[in-house]
């Protein structure tokens, strides 16, 4: 997720999405566009209804002066140790956003979105193993790589969840 930091985040304003985690429709959207896509697990649901309601002739509001407690990482636990929570969300991110391109940009997107992340991995690790005090993360910068992969052949390149 990019955050653009010029963004004016205290005002009102339409925006293209908000987090699921406090994100408040109205009944008559959901009549009109339906709930989320029970292909997203988790991430990227909220990104693609949001998608689908400005489709739909509606906006997307960001209201600054709310509160929401969010208890981050509930949903996604894992059994055993944090790494394995890690590496289990960060799967389930990279499956929802292949499937996210692949539903609103086709073969293409998906193609795209598995270069750039391939090469954005490979010179992340590379540019950790030159400087040799960095391996670990040269290592998982590779294990990214990876694991995008691995999922796009376990979704058959995004056709379907594993979920």
């Amino acid at each position: 997720m990019i955050d653009d930091l010029e963004w004016d985040h205290a005002s009102t304003r339409a925006c293209d999405w908000v987090p699921g985690c406090y994100y408040l429709i109205r009944r008559e959207v959901i009549d009109q566009v339906g709930l989320f896509d029970p292909r997203f697990f988790m991430y990227s649901e909220e990104v693609d209804h949001c998608r689908r309601v400005r489709q739909a002739g509606w906006e997307v509001i960001f209201y600054p002066h709310v509160s929401v407690i969010h208890l981050g990482g509930e949903s996604a636990k894992a059994d055993g140790t944090p790494l394995d929570a890690s590496q289990q969300i960060s799967s389930l991110q990279i499956e929802s956003e292949l499937l996210y391109f692949r539903k609103h940009y086709g073969m293409a997107g998906v193609f795209t979105a598995f270069f750039l992340t391939f090469v954005a991995d490979g010179l992340t690790a590379a540019r950790h193993a030159l400087k040799r005090s960095d391996l670990r993360r040269a290592r998982l910068a590779l294990a990214h790589a990876a694991s995008t992969m691995r999922i796009l052949v376990s979704t058959a390149w995004a056709t379907r969840p594993t979920q």
